[in-house]
C-alpha cells in the first residue's frame, strides 16, 4: 500500500514537472518578449553537403550558446550540390545544424537562396521537410505568389497579444530566367547591359506579386494593431540598393567589410522603393555575398550583410559568423544589429579560408 503510494506521487510529481516544461513545439506559434527585450541571430550560406564538414554545426552551437537568441533564421543557400538532392540529404544536414538551437528549446525560420534547388529539389517540395524538423516556424507562404517560403512572425508584447515587431521573410528567387518567366518574356531577352545602372548578374528579384503580399499583410496587422508595427525584412540576395551603400560611404554610415561586389540581379524589381513607402521596415538583413558583412542607412532603413557561417563554400576565417537584432519592447522602432563571429566564441578556432 504504502509502495503504491509513493508510486503514485513520484508520478503526479512527474506529470507536473512535464507540464512545466515548455518545448519547441509548444511555442511553435508563439513569439514574445521577455524582459522587454527579443533576440533574433540570423546565420547565412551554410551550404551543406551530403558529407558536410561538422564546424559549421561546432559554429552554430558556440554562437547560440553564447548569444540565446529568442530566434534563430537561416537566409538562404541553407544546402546545395549534393546536399540539394533529395529529402535525405536535406534534413539530414538542416537536423545537424538546428540541433544546437532546438536543444535550447529555440525556434528557427529559414528563406531559400540561389543554391537552394539547383539539383531540381523543387522548394515546395523542400519546404515540406522544413516544416517536419523540429522548431521550425517558417512556412511555405501563399500558393497563388511567386517563390516558396515568403511569411511573417508576428512577436508579441510580453504582457498581452499586441504585436510589437515583426519578422518578414521572403524568398528572393533564383536565376534571373526565373524573372523572365514571371514577366512573360523569353529566356534569351538581354538582361545584362554593358552600362548598367547598378552590379549586373544573371540573379533574381523579388517579383511584384510578393511585394503585394507584404503590403497587404502589413497592413492587415496595422489594421489589427491600432498603427504600424516595425519590423526586419530577411532574404538571400540583396537589392541594386545595396550599391549605393559602399558608393556613398558619409551619407550612408558605411561600415563594417566589403570584400567582394553586390549580387543582386540586372533588374530593379522595385522591392526597396515598396519597403520605403510602407514604412515599416527599419532593417533588412541579407546573404548570399558571403564575404561582406557590411551595413549603411538609406532612406530610413538600414541594410545589413551577414557573412556566411559555412565551411563547404567559399568563406572567410575572420568573418564567418552571425548577424543579431536585438529590439526593445519599449523601443521596437530602433534595433542594434551587429555581427557575432565563430572566432569570438569557438575554442582554438582556425582563421580558415574556404
Amino acid at each position: 500500500m504504502m509502495f503504491s503510494l509513493q508510486l503514485l506521487l513520484l508520478m503526479m510529481n512527474q506529470l507536473k514537472a512535464s507540464e512545466n516544461i515548455i518545448t519547441v513545439n509548444d511555442m511553435k506559434k508563439e513569439l514574445r518578449f521577455k524582459n522587454g527585450k527579443f533576440r533574433i541571430l540570423c546565420f547565412s550560406d551554410s551550404h551543406g553537403i551530403k558529407d558536410f564538414d561538422k564546424r559549421v554545426v561546432r559554429d552554430i552551437d558556440a554562437i547560440v550558446k553564447n548569444t540565446l537568441p529568442d530566434i534563430v533564421l537561416f537566409l538562404g543557400d541553407n544546402v546545395w550540390r549534393d546536399g540539394a538532392e533529395n529529402e535525405e540529404t536535406l534534413r539530414a544536414f538542416m537536423t545537424a545544424v538546428t540541433k544546437p538551437v532546438t536543444e535550447r528549446n529555440i525556434p528557427w525560420a529559414h528563406v531559400f537562396g540561389n543554391h537552394d534547388m539547383e539539383r531540381g529539389f523543387l522548394t515546395k517540395d523542400q519546404e515540406k521537410v522544413y516544416e517536419s524538423i523540429e522548431g521550425c516556424l517558417s512556412e511555405a507562404g501563399p500558393e497563388d505568389i511567386s517563390g516558396t517560403g515568403n511569411w511573417v512572425l508576428e512577436v508579441k508584447s510580453e504582457h498581452s497579444d499586441k504585436t510589437v515587431y515583426n519578422i518578414w521573410g521572403i524568398d528572393s528567387g533564383r536565376g534571373i530566367g526565373e524573372f523572365l518567366d514571371y514577366c512573360g518574356l523569353p529566356r534569351e531577352t538581354k538582361t545584362k547591359l554593358s552600362d548598367p545602372l547598378h552590379v549586373s548578374s544573371s540573379y533574381d528579384a523579388v517579383k511584384f506579386d510578393q511585394q503585394m503580399w507584404y503590403w497587404n499583410e502589413s497592413l492587415r496587422i496595422e489594421k489589427e494593431n491600432g498603427g504600424k508595427v516595425p519590423g526586419v525584412m530577411t532574404m538571400h540576395m540583396a537589392f541594386p540598393e545595396y550599391v549605393l551603400l559602399y558608393k556613398n560611404v558619409q551619407e550612408t554610415n558605411f561600415k563594417g567589410v566589403h570584400r567582394e561586389s553586390i549580387g543582386s540581379g540586372p533588374v530593379n524589381s522595385g522591392f526597396f522603393a515598396t519597403l520605403v513607402q510602407r514604412g515599416d521596415i527599419k532593417t533588412v538583413v541579407v546573404g548570399h555575398d558571403h564575404i561582406n558583412d557590411c551595413e549603411g542607412e538609406y532612406m530610413g532603413i538600414r541594410l545589413t550583410y551577414d557573412a556566411g557561417i559555412g565551411y563547404d563554400g567559399y568563406c572567410h576565417g575572420d568573418l564567418r559568423g552571425g548577424r543579431i537584432i536585438d529590439v526593445t519592447e519599449d523601443d521596437p522602432w530602433n534595433v542594434e544589429t551587429y555581427m557575432v563571429r565563430s572566432s569570438d566564441y569557438v575554442e582554438n578556432y582556425e582563421f580558415l579560408n574556404t
